[in-house]
């Protein structure tokens, strides 16, 4: 019974992957002849964007390990931009006591996705806990801090919107700490705070959809199609998001393990625009 349970597991997983393999191809073509991608930079424009002229994105994060099991596909597609992509995670994810161990793994995946620069926040209001509620002020006083114009001036801010994807209490206080920054930001801006970002939310699903894998392509990009403020990103490498949730090796216990193969997340990114 066990043989048969791990044989159609990993017959489902070559399946995802496949699948997403073809939604990529595809949706690369769709998206340079739609100009779907947000992070594409037309032809003949110029980014005058720091000394390398690159745009710059912020990947705002709750738990070290939320990059790899929900913003991954997003990461790829940033690198793949040739996007200067920062992460910020707003705590250690230290409610177990093993905060300096998820510290070192998520150094890890800070080389494996070449991040350009990583910063963990350890405030005594931002520690986690699936019942501490985030003050938005302390959110609002991180980004900033780190969106202040110097040296980095960013384009693009990309955190979870108000279902955060599991519904976690820490999450959703980063979106609603995000959501009210770009709100003051919008009606305070002034030249030397490096202008107003882009402010993209990753969507949040129902659960099905949400364990669907890669077969929920079609239902996320027909979406992408339809409202102009939400974008589909499929992953680049499957593959390689497994590779980033297993080096976050304190917390890729079985029902993770579980999660990281059937989640919509691990094969594509669903962002809309909220500033």
């Amino acid at each position: 019974m066990k043989r048969d349970v791990v044989v159609t597991s990993v017959a489902f997983a070559g399946a995802a992957v496949a699948c997403s393999l073809v939604a990529l191809r595809i949706t690369r073509k769709i998206r340079t002849r739609t100009g779907l991608d947000p992070f594409a930079v037309p032809n003949g424009s110029s980014r005058e964007k720091g000394a390398d002229g690159r745009k710059a994105a912020l990947v705002l994060t709750s738990h070290p390990d939320d990059e790899s099991y929900f913003f991954a596909p997003t990461i790829q597609a940033l690198k793949a931009a040739n996007v200067e992509t920062h992460l910020v995670c707003l705590s250690d994810g230290g409610a177990g006591g093993d905060g300096e161990t998820r510290k070192k793994e998520l150094l890890r995946v800070k080389e494996l996705f070449e991040l350009e620069g990583m910063c963990i926040v350890e405030a005594e209001d931002l520690m986690d806990g699936m019942t501490n509620a985030w003050p938005a002020k302390t959110v609002m006083t991180v980004l900033d801090e780190y969106t202040g114009g110097a040296p980095t001036t960013f384009d693009y801010v990309v955190t979870f919107d108000a279902g955060g994807v599991s519904g976690h209490l820490n999450h959703v206080c980063t979106y609603e700490g995000t959501k009210q920054w770009i709100e003051e930001r919008k009606v305070s801006i002034s030249s030397d705070r490096g202008g107003c970002p882009q402010v993209w939310v990753l969507e949040t699903t129902n659960a099905a959809r949400k364990l669907s894998g890669a077969l929920d392509f079609a239902t996320s990009y027909l979406e992408s199609l339809i409202d102009s403020r939400r974008v589909f990103v499929p992953s680049a490498s499957p593959m390689q998001v497994l590779k980033a949730v297993r080096l976050h090796a304190s917390q890729f216990v079985w029902y993770r393990k579980i999660f990281v193969v059937f989640s919509r997340y691990t094969y594509m990114n669903t962002l809309r625009r909220i500033d």
